[in-house]
Order: C-alpha cells, then structure tokens, then sequence
C-alpha cells in the first residue's frame, strides 16, 4: 500500500434505532479514544453517541432499541 493510502483515518457508520427515529452518522475511529481492549465496533458506538450527546444534548444510546454498525458493500 502507498503512503497515502495509509494516512486515510478509519470511519465507521453506526445506526442506531428507536421505537420512533433512526439515525446514521459517521465516525473516525481515533485510536487515542479506544479503551483498553475495546474493539472497532465498540468504538464506533460509543464515540457515535458521545458525539450525538455533545453536540445536540441527546443521550441516543439510552433511547435506541438497536445499535449496529452500517458495513460497506
């Protein structure tokens, strides 16, 4: 792989489902986030809903009924 491909930052679109909404946003996974022993999907999550949470004051996570990650085809 080139140089350039390898700056590229890691995303991952997380879903997330409640009895009245659905709602998809993208994340950069950044590697000074993850927590000890936190895989890529867990990441996403949880950095989806600190970002929905900071940014419009909703705790997303509280009130979804699912939460995936989106895969690319």
């Amino acid at each position: 792989m080139s140089e350039a491909v390898d700056l590229i930052p890691l995303t991952k679109s997380v879903m997330f489902v409640g009895d009245y909404f659905s709602m998809i946003t993208t994340v950069v996974l950044n590697e000074e986030m993850r927590q000890e022993g936190e895989d890529d999907e867990d990441l996403a999550i949880r950095l989806a809903g600190v970002l929905i949470q900071e940014f419009y004051g909703w705790d997303v996570v509280a009130v979804s009924n699912e939460i995936g990650l989106v895969e690319d085809e």
